[in-house]
């Protein structure tokens, strides 16, 4: 299962580019091809550098909707992240949160998301970012 990254990034400088190049590095591994390819977005929300913070603190999840393809995980990036290997330990660390979304979240009716392996992948992730 692939993933997709992107977001709403408002910080610029260091912190942008070093986000930027984690999520590049994330795709590169297991992007999504198209479309019909389920997958987990880990959406991140970056501060502007200059106010206070909108988003809320945290892992939370997007809507589902029974026929999208990709489930939205928002990920609250913290501020003082300015190089990429800061921003990987900071998304190891993170991703159990969403790894326990994809499992508890997403509908277990619809027999449409495999929820095990998005899970798994995202575990696969993790381990992946902890290692670098």
């Amino acid at each position: 299962m692939p993933f997709a990254t992107g977001g709403l990034l408002q910080e610029w400088g260091p912190a942008k580019e070093a986000l930027i190049t984690v999520q590049r590095e994330i795709r590169d591994l297991n992007g999504r091809a198209d479309d019909d390819d389920y997958c987990v977005d880990l959406a991140m929300l970056t501060w502007h550098n200059f106010r206070e913070p909108e988003q809320p603190p945290g892992v939370t999840p997007g809507p589902v909707a029974r026929s999208q393809r990709r489930f939205i995980v928002w990920h609250s990036v913290p501020q003082g992240l300015e190089t990429p290997e800061q921003v990987r330990a900071w998304l190891a660390a993170a991703l159990p949160e969403t790894e326990r979304l994809v499992r508890e979240y997403l509908p277990r009716r619809s027999k449409a998301f495999p929820i095990d392996q998005l899970a798994d992948e995202v575990a696969a992730l993790r381990e992946h970012l902890a290692r670098r």
